[in-house]
């Protein structure tokens, strides 16, 4: 039943069994053009940075709420195809059948998340259909393009958009051109997906993407996109690029990463001293890290071994919020003294002299102000005055994951204080310091919370004072 329409829109619900993912979404590579339903669905499911059994989790927790936003369909030829939904839509496929998963264990997941829930392939959702597909397109730049999105796109998928709309720079289209080239290499397809992806990719792109490189390869972008590289040997050298950013340092122990190759002559000693024959060794790298689990599915994990240390043991017998093994390098004045107060002067201990009141409130304004002036200094900009502390906590992890500065699994903690209301980090707690007059801060609690946010800490103000 149509509810609203107009020149170009027709608001309506349709069926699960009626609607088909689209094969050109930026998010997938050009080689899935034409693919199957079940290879784009695998596609999804075999990259983590799609978070669908995250994803299908909050579904079948919030199954009986009504749809927050409606999937952007495309009419052609009396095709619904799904130009902005298809994560949404490949999770409720997945939970009708899910045997469309490419793994036993995912299967597995989707079969005791289907069982608690009611849907059949009638499964209704509400729908804006267009058979304008610019229409369409307007909707996919407002969301994605802006980087109004859940997950947003990153850098290569932004890229994939803009060359097949016509509109990319130069140097997208040399962007896509290499990663053409990665597709095609005889490696894991887990380690292309990372190296293009969130943490990685900048790196990767800072030694590519470089005049040195450009001259060392002989790379000559044609007007058609088409990349000519006069280097013969560059598709093994390329491998070896790739093994050495994902481990942060080369077949000799030397740092790859965004500190050691700063100027062109340390990127061009760097590309000089790849050889022809070191692809070999990237072969037997991948080979001596690849594991099969028990249903025979392999996978690859190359990633750097972190070095034994020995650290101080934290322990919430301390008498100060912040422990003394915490030496952050603060340039900012008032930051550094509310630092130093909650260091070095606030006493947080059983004698009358505590003052855990005061000192939730003065963490919860030093975490907030320290994300201010981190966002000021290293983006160039502040947050809008209606920006929320739980959206400028989103906005910095996003920042920081994309920018190589920290790992997803590091701001974890820092991310649940924006979106868990039930974890003693919650946002709704720090809140409740400052605004509720029952809410009172226990001891062992704050410096728990400290204990797991001080990391945060660390590597905020480390990047700070590496950007200077």
């Amino acid at each position: 039943m149509d509810i609203f329409e107009n020149i170009n829109w027709q608001e309506q619900k349709i069926s699960l069994k009626d609607l088909s993912l689209w094969d050109e979404n930026a998010r997938f590579p050009d080689k899935y053009f034409n693919k199957s339903e079940k290879e784009l669905i695998e596609y999804f499911c075999t990259n983590g940075i799609f978070k669908i059994e995250n994803l299908a989790k909050e579904i079948v927790k919030d199954f009986d709420l009504p749809q927050l936003e409606k999937l952007i369909t495309y009419n052609a030829d009396e095709q619904l195809i799904v130009l902005e939904g298809n994560r949404r839509l490949t999770v409720y496929k997945l939970l009708h059948n899910p045997e469309l998963a490419p793994s036993n264990t995912l299967k597995n997941k989707f079969q005791k998340l289907k069982k608690e829930i009611n849907i059949s392939d009638n499964f209704l959702f509400d729908c804006l259909i267009t058979e304008n597909k610019t229409e369409g397109f307007r909707f996919i730049e407002r969301k994605h393009v802006n980087g109004n999105n859940e997950v947003n796109w990153g850098e290569q998928e932004r890229t994939h958009y803009n060359v097949r709309r016509g509109n990319a720079t130069k140097k997208e289209e040399f962007k896509v051109a290499i990663a053409k080239i990665i597709k095609d290499l005889d490696i894991p397809e887990g380690l292309k997906d990372q190296v293009l992806g969130h943490g990685y990719v900048t790196n990767f792109w800072r030694i590519l993407d470089s005049s040195v490189a450009w001259k060392e390869y002989g790379f000559n972008l044609k007007d058609d996109g088409e990349l000519e590289i006069t280097d013969s040997n560059f598709k093994d050298k390329l491998k070896v690029i790739i093994l050495n950013v994902l481990k942060k340092e080369d077949f000799s122990g030397n740092k790859i990463d965004s500190r050691s190759l700063n100027t062109n002559k340390e990127k061009e000693e760097y590309l000089k001293s790849i050889q022809n024959n070191d692809s070999k060794k990237v072969d037997k790298e991948i080979q001596k890290n690849t594991t099969h689990n028990l249903f025979g599915e392999k996978s690859t994990d190359i990633f750097p071994k972190k070095k034994k240390t020995k650290i101080n043991p934290k322990s919430t017998s301390r008498n100060y919020l912040i422990p003394k093994t915490c030496r952050l390098n603060i340039n900012e004045k008032k930051i550094n003294n509310i630092y130093r107060e909650l260091r070095d002067n606030l006493l947080i201990d059983d004698t009358n002299s505590s003052v855990p009141n005061a000192i939730g409130v003065l963490f919860r304004v030093f975490l907030e102000i320290n994300i201010d002036y981190f966002w000021e200094k290293r983006k160039g900009e502040t947050f809008s005055d209606n920006t929320k502390l739980a959206g400028k906590i989103t906005n910095i992890s996003q920042y920081m994951e994309q920018e190589g500065l920290s790992t997803s699994r590091q701001l974890k903690n820092i991310r649940t204080v924006a979106t868990d209301k039930n974890n003693l980090l919650s946002i709704q707690n720090f809140h409740g310091y400052v605004h509720c007059y029952k809410t009172q801060p226990t001891l062992n609690d704050l410096k728990l919370k400290w204990d797991n946010l001080e990391e945060f800490f660390e590597i905020l103000w480390s990047s700070l004072t590496s950007k200077k």
